[in-house]
């Protein structure tokens, strides 16, 4: 099941393709990887972006999907 959200770039790392996003409802910060991104761009992945994405539970936590610029 996924949920549509809003939220913030924690950090980002061009090198391994992966990140946290912190959601705007105060939760758990979510894993992002650059595979996620739409389009696949690194070059708005910098902390303090506000990005959309759906929140979906991947193996090792909360992941991001469909990770757009908000």
């Amino acid at each position: 099941m996924s949920r549509k959200m809003t939220g913030i770039v924690k950090s980002f790392d061009t090198i391994s393709g992966k990140g946290f996003i912190t959601p705007s409802d105060g939760r758990k910060d979510v894993l992002l990887h650059i595979s996620s991104v739409s389009p696949n761009d690194p070059e708005f992945l910098i902390p303090g972006v506000r990005v959309e994405f759906c929140r979906i539970n991947g193996l090792t936590g909360p992941t991001a999907a469909n990770i757009y610029l908000s």
